[in-house]
């Protein structure tokens, strides 16, 4: 085995700080501030821009940038809000060197505005829907779904995150400041080499995993907030970590929404996982005491970050999503968290049919079939409801285009209090039951997808397409 000069330092440091430090201050370091991605909103008719292109990026916050893809010239893209009732244009752009189609996964549109293959753009093409926006608040994300490329594509930094509000959203007493006390988190997990560029070597089974844990591209970042409430709006945007997110003095925080909008109460949890592809909203108090962060398991210690130094490493060097810093007193009057976020639903409709789908483990494929994009796998009525029963050996994240649903159970179990919102993303390790509304349809040519949001499993063929026929 051979390494550089730079390893051999680095090596050096690390042994040499080991006595004198404990791990999670070798694994925290000294903080990044953390970057707010700017916040683009559809106003007065005017479209969005999303230009797809080269960049260059530090991830470490030393000043060494990598050269990386990015939307707007940044690394990941614009924050995205809309509003529910607006029709919005909105321009994609493709600068790169490669064709790439793209999505917005958690928007409720037709499946001839959803993207994905049949919207393919090639180097220097354009793309230029209008998006009826006519859904509840839900907090979504905008991403490549290149065929095959999937992985690559996100993992380079074609990803960001799309808020639609409404008029709930606006009147309920939460944070809605965006950047001052309402936060987007993008969480990503990377492999990054001695000069701190990003590496991808996807495996020959299963998801890429690295060894870096990084919230809107930096490591270890720190935020400055008022005392009160924050609002963290949390996106998965790994290629296939689910992670297990707890705050580092082990107070409860509460979770108010899930990928397709709020919860019809806060759930106040010590733990909360969040698996690719998934979105959660959370609140923080931080009315009393000092900092805190949020942290995802267990750190790698001494030995494993020795040996990540020489070979690839799956074990992340260190856990931090992001410290809050309280500053100033706390207000003469402050909002209380609200009992209720949203009125009952009763769902109107019994269940149509019922399918059973098994996703691939060591092979890939939904049912035993790899995704043909000449092949319709499914149909399905506007308007209706489906028991849909998915199967996983290996645990993995699934999601579906174009639906929104309920989980109904667990490996026979009720799901969790914070899972019993509207979802478009599951995790799957044994099997689950879902409870699918078809609120949209596509056609022939634009079908919806379904898939494994593990992206490599994605990109080897573990995807299925789906035709809804318009409401009778």
């Amino acid at each position: 085995m051979s390494f550089t000069r730079r390893q051999f330092l680095q090596a050096s440091g690390i042994a040499l700080c080991a006595g004198s430090l404990p791990i999670d201050a070798l694994a925290a370091g000294p903080g990044t501030p953390l970057p707010v991605p700017p916040l683009v909103e559809s106003r007065r008719g005017q479209p969005i821009f999303l230009t797809l292109q080269r960049s260059h990026w530090s991830f470490t916050g030393e000043g060494n940038k990598a050269q990386v893809w990015g939307i707007n010239g940044l690394y990941l893209g614009p924050t995205v809000r809309v509003w529910s009732g607006d029709d919005v244009k909105l321009i994609y752009s493709n600068r790169l060197n490669e064709s790439v189609a793209m999505t917005i996964s958690g928007l409720q549109v037709p499946g001839a505005l959803s993207g994905g293959a049949p919207r393919m753009m090639s180097p220097g093409v354009d793309w230029a829907p209008v998006l009826p926006i006519r859904q509840a608040a839900a907090t979504c994300w905008y991403h490549a779904n290149t065929p095959n490329r999937m992985g690559p594509h996100v993992y380079n930094g074609l990803a960001g995150m799309w808020m639609v509000e409404d008029e709930i959203s606006k009147a309920l007493p939460v944070p809605n400041h965006y950047g001052v006390d309402d936060f987007p988190l993008i969480i990503q997990d990377k492999r990054l080499d001695n000069f701190g560029a990003p590496q991808y070597d996807p495996p020959g089974s299963g998801g890429f995993v690295g060894d870096t844990l990084l919230v809107n591209g930096v490591q270890n970042p720190f935020v400055e907030v008022s005392r009160g409430w924050v609002r963290l709006r949390l996106l998965n945007a790994s290629n296939s970590r689910r992670y297990q997110l707890q705050m580092s003095d082990n107070r409860p925080f509460n979770v108010i929404a899930s990928d397709q909008g709020f919860l019809p109460a806060p759930v106040a949890v010590n733990q909360l996982s969040l698996a690719p592809g998934e979105r959660r909203e959370i609140l923080v108090d931080m009315s009393q005491g000092d900092e805190v962060s949020i942290t995802a398991g267990m750190a790698a210690g001494i030995v494993d970050r020795l040996r990540g130094l020489f070979e690839p490493s799956s074990i992340l060097t260190s856990t931090l999503i992001l410290t809050l810093r309280p500053t100033g007193l706390l207000p003469l009057v402050t909002d209380n968290l609200p009992m209720r976020l949203l009125a009952d639903q009763v769902i109107d409709g019994s269940i149509s049919r019922t399918r059973e789908f098994t996703l691939g483990d060591s092979l890939p494929g939904i049912n035993g079939a790899l995704w043909d994009m000449e092949r319709i796998d499914m149909q399905a009525q506007q308007g209706t409801y489906e028991r849909w029963i998915i199967h996983a050996d290996l645990p993995q994240s699934f999601h579906i285009q174009g639906v929104m649903f309920l989980i109904k159970n667990v490996n026979g179990a009720q799901p969790m209090a914070e899972d019993r919102g509207w979802k478009d993303t599951v995790w799957v390790d044994g099997t689950v039951e879902l409870f699918v509304s078809f609120t949209q349809s596509s056609a022939d040519h634009f079908p919806f997808i379904y898939y494994s949001q593990t992206l490599e499993m994605a990109d080897r063929g573990s995807a299925g397409q789906l035709l809804v026929q318009p409401a009778v």
